[in-house]
């Protein structure tokens, strides 16, 4: 009992701990942060060469270069373009870090819905119709990002069997209880259960694992992705302006300056704009004091590992999740190398592995920080399930090849924040509605931010579903392209659910986040 007391006591102050931290401490990228095993010999380096100084003037500032800025800066253009107007818009592209280097280039790759999971929480917060539409919009991202990669020289999106493995069976009932709601409420998904003797005969796993469930999902490379997009992008787009290493130091209304009324200041210069997007994730905050206390960072733990010769061969087809509620790790594992061997293993998790349960990892923006206990957990987990398929015999083989750290953005119901940015919620006052396309309130400002540790099935349309939003296109029948759908933007993205005005600041308020993975 007293051990109990002190946990939870220690919870507790943890959890009071974050919500000071959120509040107050700086949500800025640090200069000196881990470099991710994806980052490493960067295919694409010239996107950080900065070839054009910082313009005086743009139409578009888009303050991040992950998934979710790429995608809106790639609709914007290609919006401007079928439009064919005389002047192409111009569009400035900003990151405090190298491109791509967020969270973007430290995930782990996961192209992945758990459908049946996801539907259950959706369901709870909003309803059973809402949740479909949620779970829909997850679900385009595999297809889309397969339209993006196939593009690209090196543009890796693949499909993937995953599997979910349930290491506590009470947790692996429950799991059954939602996949057959998930069935009965979306039949065309597909779900396969697989009871403990058969899940470790088919996946190679140990006793450990008390059940599973396999579905279709996919896995990329997303540092090359994202990198080899961008410099398509600046190949193919001369109108725009990519800087890496220009950090945003704020944004402001312009004085006497009608159709460009935003400030928008860094170390290079300023430059005015008629809209800016905050796609920064976790670091909206930065730039928008407001959000500080509905949005924050939380910082995970990423590694690279080789699991030797006796892992079972999947030549980069499947991906796993080891699940022990409240928590995961997920792994996926990269494609054999061209001489047939095995790739890497990606484990990623161990949050609530923490000192303080995870709290201590909320309300942090720090990526130079490596996180002893979430590490030895994730070095563990795949050995501990998968013995003795795991590691090359004699005791070798198996070793850690490289972890780092990165910052994921979480909101208090879990849930993104895309469109408008309200004057009220931004408190800066645009005093020249009319100039340009005027958003919620009139604000010009717009964000695409906050997506909660699934960035890879939220970030690409939420960019490009704020891009249409920016460019005044919502209500057009647009046509298919590659990497985005056709129809109208109602069609296809839940506007109602993910939109951000004062009754969602208080539904996302960090008091009402479920501490769960």
């Amino acid at each position: 009992m007293e051990m109990g007391k002190i946990a939870a006591q220690q919870l507790s102050a943890g959890y009071g701990a974050m919500l000071g931290r959120a509040l107050h401490d700086a949500a800025v990228p640090v200069a000196n942060a881990t470099i991710s095993y994806w980052m490493d010999d960067p295919p694409f380096p010239e996107v950080n060469l900065n070839a054009h100084p910082l313009p005086d003037i743009a139409d578009y500032v888009v303050i991040g270069t992950g998934l979710a800025g790429l995608a809106a800066t790639r609709t914007l253009l290609e919006i401007s373009h079928d439009q064919r107007t005389e002047m192409p818009l111009r569009v400035v592209a900003l990151d405090a870090r190298d491109t791509g280097a967020g969270a973007t280039g430290r995930n782990g790759g996961h192209v992945k819905t758990a459908p049946y999971r996801d539907f259950a929480a959706a369901k709870a917060r909003l309803g059973a119709d809402k949740a479909r539409d949620v779970l829909a919009f997850m679900r385009r991202h595999l297809p889309l990002l397969k339209e993006v990669g196939r593009e690209l020289p090196q543009g890796e999106v693949r499909d993937v069997e995953a599997v979910d493995m349930f290491l506590v069976e009470d947790d692996f009932e429950v799991a059954k209880r939602l996949v057959d709601d998930v069935k009965a409420n979306v039949p065309d998904i597909e779900i396969t259960v697989w009871p403990g003797e058969e899940a470790r005969k088919q996946f190679g796993c140990n006793d450990f694992v008390a059940g599973a469930l396999s579905y279709p999902a996919g896995a990329a490379f997303p540092f090359r992705l994202v990198t080899g997009a961008w410099k398509a992008l600046v190949d193919k787009y001369p109108e725009l302006r990519l800087l890496s290493n220009t950090p945003v130091e704020s944004v402001s209304v312009a004085a006497n300056s009608p159709q460009h009324p935003y400030a928008v200041n860094t170390p290079k210069g300023t430059v005015r704009a008629r809209h800016v997007l905050h796609a920064t994730n976790a670091y909206a905050p930065g730039l928008t004091p407001r959000l500080r206390s509905s949005l924050t960072g939380a910082r995970g733990c990423m590694s690279a590992q080789d699991g030797g010769s006796r892992f079972p061969a999947t030549h980069g087809n499947r991906s796993w999740v080891a699940v022990y509620q409240p928590g995961f790790d997920y792994v996926t594992q990269r494609p054999d190398g061209a001489d047939g061997t095995p790739g890497d293993v990606m484990v990623g998790g161990g949050f609530f592995r923490s000192k303080l349960n995870g709290t201590d990892l909320l309300g942090v923006w720090d990526d130079s920080v490596r996180d002893a206990l979430p590490l030895a957990h994730v070095r563990g987990i795949m050995p501990t399930v998968f013995q003795p398929n795991w590691g090359s015999g004699c005791g070798g083989g198996d070793r850690l090849k490289k972890d780092w750290t990165g910052i994921m953005g979480f909101t208090g119901d879990e849930l993104p924040f895309v469109g408008a940015l309200p004057q009220s919620i931004t408190q800066r006052q645009n005093t020249y509605p009319g100039a340009g396309v005027p958003g919620l309130e009139g604000s010009g400002e717009w964000i695409a931010a906050g997506f909660n540790g699934h960035g890879m099935v939220w970030a690409w349309l939420s960019g490009a579903a704020a891009g249409i939003m920016m460019a005044g296109q919502d209500g057009v029948d647009m046509p298919k392209v590659t990497g985005r759908p056709a129809g109208t933007l109602d069609s296809w993205f839940p506007r109602d659910v993910l939109k951000l005005d004062e009754d969602r600041l208080k539904r996302a308020d960090l008091k009402n986040l479920k501490l769960q993975e």
